[in-house]
């Protein structure tokens, strides 16, 4: 079944005159750190998709009880570490302590800031987790400035770092106050008239979008508006070749290691970043 697949989005993308004619590279983003690779948000996981050669993360990061910025994606430690508590509930000191499945620890903002900070010429989107926040807690906690300031602070000149989210309102903060800065608006919904609207109307200069829910002719909508985007999700082997014959400037996987050493071997004519 696989290499059905493979074949016929094979044969679209060359059969394609769009496709024939479009750049053949693109970004291959580690999802979590390559959570389907191992524990998601940790650092070994971020170590070893370093070692392989990736050269691109995305990560999602919430804030604690006393203020700090912790790599989490749910709202519950539940999946992770069979822990039914809010990261919001909790402090630092409460959370080092707690192991996650794996044996691993959580690893906080400050520390992924460090270990990216000795490999330049990253490309890091830093997904804020805020859409079940208060008005009143995501902005009264000092959340989107903590989380902008750090990233600003340890990123190097050669590495560029996105601010992303679902929820709008930490985006509309970072380029009210910080308007340099790159953002990207994620939905689940595919590239369309409507979120590509919402992008351009706060500011985002990038967008993720379901694959499977994004056609070539809205991409084309949306690079002539100005838009990168950034297809998701990256789970299949071919789903990399999907996303390029889309036009993609990203692909967000679970599996970079793997998806590189396949793009390697099955598709030389392709540049993956």
């Amino acid at each position: 079944m696989k290499t059905l697949r493979f074949f016929a989005v094979a044969l679209l993308a060359l059969c394609s005159m769009e496709a024939v004619a479009q750049k053949t590279e693109i970004t291959l983003l580690a999802h979590r750190g390559g959570c389907g690779e191992g524990m998601e948000n940790v650092e070994s996981t971020f170590k070893k998709s370093l070692a392989a050669g990736i050269r691109a993360f995305e990560i999602d990061v919430r804030i604690t009880k006393d203020g700090k910025i912790v790599l989490q994606h749910d709202n519950t430690l539940k999946r992770t570490a069979g822990l039914d508590k809010h990261v919001e509930d909790m402090t630092e000191k409460e959370l080092r302590e707690v192991t996650l499945n794996d044996g691993s620890k959580l690893f906080f903002f400050d520390e992924f800031l460090k270990l990216m900070k000795d490999h330049p010429g990253l490309f890091i989107e830093i997904e804020m987790k805020s859409s079940k926040y208060s008005d009143e807690f995501l902005y009264g906690s000092g959340y989107a400035e903590k989380v902008a300031k750090m990233a600003l602070k340890a990123k190097p000149a050669e590495s560029t770092y996105v601010f992303t989210s679902f929820d709008t309102r930490p985006l509309r903060y970072i380029k009210e106050h910080f308007p340099e800065s790159e953002t990207g608006f994620i939905t689940g919904a595919g590239v369309n008239h409507e979120t590509i609207a919402i992008a351009l109307a706060i500011g985002a200069k990038r967008m993720a979008a379901h694959i499977d829910k994004t056609t070539r002719h809205d991409m084309n909508r949306a690079h002539r508006k100005g838009l990168l985007i950034n297809l998701w999700p990256g789970k299949s082997d071919d789903s990399l070749l999907r996303a390029w014959a889309l036009g993609a400037d990203i692909h967000c996987t679970d599996y970079p290691s793997h998806m590189l050493d396949y793009a390697k071997k099955t598709c030389p004519w392709l540049t993956v970043k």
